[in-house]
């Protein structure tokens, strides 16, 4: 038996424990904590070239990358994507999903063979309302991710307005 087996625990919700104590949103919950999450998560498996996610559509879950990768793609036009990032094993996308719902603000598509673990949004609601304070760790985790990451875009526009603006003096 496992760790938690008093927890009612599969194999396959321990396993997705270990995987969460490498994921920044989970990593400082107790393994007790990620024991109680892991069973809200649910794992998909996608073929190379599928599209995970359509820029615009409606956000409802995030995703963990347990194996593979994936590529990441802004549309400019009708016809071109440019591709912003590369995610491989232990990253994840998506997680905005889990506070608002809003449209995807860009395309995922898998480059490989792709195992992912999923948490819908309407799956964390109902774990916060019936474990509250991990519900509360979690999403100041993922509040702490967001602020870094808008720091950083911030920091991107500064360098492009400034790059702009030495490129208007010449």
């Amino acid at each position: 038996m496992g760790l938690f087996s008093n927890l009612f625990l599969t194999k396959e919700d321990e396993e997705i424990a270990k995987i969460l104590k490498k994921i920044n949103i989970f990593q400082d919950l107790t393994p007790y904590e990620r024991a109680r999450i892991a069973k809200y998560f649910r794992k998909q498996k996608y073929e190379a070239g599928d599209r995970i996610v359509k820029e615009g559509d409606a956000g409802d879950r995030m995703f963990i990358i347990k194996e593979g990768a994936v590529k990441v793609a802004k549309k400019l036009s009708n016809t071109e994507e440019e591709v912003l990032a590369n995610l491989v094993d232990g990253d994840f996308f998506g997680e905005m999903a889990l506070l608002d719902g809003s449209p995807r603000s860009a395309s995922v598509y898998a480059i490989s063979k792709v195992q992912m673990l999923e948490l819908y949004r309407a799956s964390l609601e109902e774990f916060i309302e019936k474990k509250p304070q991990i519900g509360v760790k979690v999403l100041y985790n993922l509040a702490k991710i967001l602020a870094e990451r808008i720091r950083t875009s911030g920091d991107k526009i500064r360098d492009i307005l400034i790059w702009r603006s030495l490129k208007k003096r010449k």
